[in-house]
């Protein structure tokens, strides 16, 4: 390992090699002094020039101006040349980075102001327009038209109400909202605007306004049958049916329904529709009976014609009213009554049978007592099982043939014949009261006992048409309890209608038409060989001294 030698100032370092050439130390020329010039490895000395000369003489006396720099002075120039560049270095940011910053934020805030400026501006001459319109608007007038359906309702805008169709021409121009109403429809509004151009010589024309009906429902439930009703309601609305039944579309308010079934009409019933809303009404019918008993029982009871059963019985679901019963036991009088009858009434009621004078004759003839007249008349027309019995079958001449039907295709010689042989058979049965014999009845008779005869619910073909005979006891009793006085079969009288012999006929029978026994008065006259299959006969029972 080599070792540095000691620096000596002026000469080498010790140590060197001997013969070792040393380097003079470097110093500052004299004054005056020339640079020696090397050449060829020597060097040589220029002379000075003017102005090494002057400069030289100039210091003389002076030391060099290049000189070291002493040690205590080194950390103050450095630091001066660290503030020089840190000087340096600002001044080249402030003018190359600061100021264009500071100049582009300037003219952003510049141009920001002249936008606010613009909108300043641009605000107040709105302002201007507006108050400028506002102005034209505060003296314009506007007008509209508008009809609606159905016609009639009130059209309203503002605190105007007109009925349509309606012209409102002084309206201010803007927005609005027109309203129109009307009873049992929908409110119907809606937002238009009017400008100034919709002068009363050019209005607004909304034309026709179609309303929406305000409705309702409503479902009408029964459990009977032919049940019909009718409906009654707001702005004369007036509707009929049958029920059950449903009605749609009805409009809002108080409806009136009445019910019938037949001729039994139910009291009206209120009720309420509602808009959007279905109601329901059930229709009931408050039926009422009848317990009816008689002494002896097993008495027939009709309603009119119609056979209701045999008492005792219990007669349900009858409609209010006056209801007429016959209470018929042979040979009993028949009895007649009316009951009045409420709704939902329970009624019980008893009838004790009178027989009176009342009898059955031998052949099963029922014989009726008419009080009035002092004879006996017979219950019903001849029947063929009767004839038969006095006059055997094979005398029978009737066309329609059944055993209780009347005997029919008779003349009156016939007829007469008849009651003789009758007069035989009851006599010899012991059942012919003293002093009365069988004969056919006289007009005036026939009149009589035919009494209060309802000509309508006899066997005619007033109302519908009938082919044949019908049974005995078709029609409803009259009030001597007498059967089929008039309709099934022309009964024969007695005494001459003429001098010709011809005799009379009374009652009419199954084929008389309304056109041809218009009433109950009603005669025929034929000759007593003349049979038919709607000519019959009725035995009466009478004093010997007719």
């Amino acid at each position: 390992m080599s070792r540095a030698g000691k620096f000596i100032p002026g000469g080498g370092k010790s140590g060197d090699a001997p013969g070792a050439r040393r380097t003079a130390p470097i110093r500052a020329p004299a004054e005056g002094a020339t640079e020696p010039i090397a050449t060829g490895g020597k060097r040589t000395t220029s002379p000075p020039t003017p102005a090494a000369a002057a400069s030289a003489a100039a210091g003389r006396g002076g030391s060099s101006l290049i000189r070291p720099v002493a040690k205590n002075q080194r950390i103050p120039i450095m630091i001066m040349s660290a503030v020089v560049c840190c000087l340096l270095v600002s001044a080249g940011w402030y003018y190359k980075a600061y100021l264009p910053q500071k100049e582009m934020v300037e003219d952003y805030v510049r141009q920001i102001q002249k936008i606010k400026d613009d909108e300043a501006k641009a605000e107040a001459d709105r302002i201007k327009r507006d108050q400028a319109a506002a102005l034209l608007l505060l003296n314009a007038k506007a007008a509209l038209v508008v009809d609606s359906n159905p016609s009639g309702a009130i059209a309203i805008i503002g605190e105007t109400h007109k009925p349509t169709p309606a012209t409102f021409a002084d309206l201010k121009p803007g927005k609005f909202t027109l309203i129109i109403q009307a009873d049992g429809y929908e409110d119907f509004k809606q937002d238009e605007t009017l400008t100034a151009d919709n002068t009363p010589d050019k209005p607004l024309d909304l034309g026709t306004i179609e309303l929406v009906q305000k409705v309702g429902s409503l479902s009408l439930t029964t459990t009977e049958s032919e049940v019909e009703y009718s409906l009654t309601g707001p702005g004369n609305y007036a509707h009929q049916g049958q029920a059950p039944d449903k009605i749609d579309k009805l409009p809002p308010g108080d409806y009136q329904l009445t019910a019938w079934q037949h001729d039994w009409k139910l009291a009206p019933v209120s009720i309420t529709i509602r808009d959007q809303q279905s109601a329901t009404q059930a229709i009931e019918f408050p039926y009422a009976s009848v317990s009816l008993t008689s002494d002896p029982p097993g008495a027939t009871v009709r309603e009119g014609r119609t056979v209701m059963g045999t008492t005792p019985i219990s007669l349900t679901r009858l409609h209010p009213g006056d209801l007429a019963l016959s209470v018929d036991l042979s040979p009993y009088n028949v009895q007649r009554l009316t009951l009045p009858v409420s709704e939902s009434s329970n009624i019980q009621k008893s009838v004790k049978l009178d027989q009176g004078k009342n009898f059955i004759s031998a052949s099963g003839i029922v014989m009726v007592w008419i009080q009035d007249g002092g004879f006996w008349a017979a219950k019903y027309p001849m029947e063929q099982n009767q004839f038969e019995i006095v006059a055997g079958g094979a005398a029978n001449p009737s066309t329609f043939r059944r055993p209780n039907r009347p005997v029919d295709t008779i003349t009156w010689e016939a007829a007469t014949g008849f009651c003789d042989k009758l007069n035989d058979f009851e006599t010899k049965a012991g059942l012919v009261p003293s002093g009365y014999h069988y004969s056919l009845p006289t007009e005036s008779q026939w009149a009589l006992f035919s009494a209060d005869a309802d000509i309508d619910l006899a066997a005619l073909s007033r109302t519908s048409t009938l082919v044949s005979t019908q049974d005995v006891g078709y029609s409803e009793p009259n009030k001597y309890g007498l059967f089929d006085t008039l309709g099934n079969v022309w009964e024969w009288c007695l005494d001459p209608a003429d001098d010709k012999g011809d005799h009379t006929l009374r009652g009419g029978c199954w084929l008389s038409s309304a056109e041809h026994f218009p009433s109950a008065d009603t005669r025929s006259i034929v000759a007593p060989k003349y049979a038919d299959k709607f000519i019959g006969f009725r035995v009466v029972l009478v004093p010997n001294s007719n």
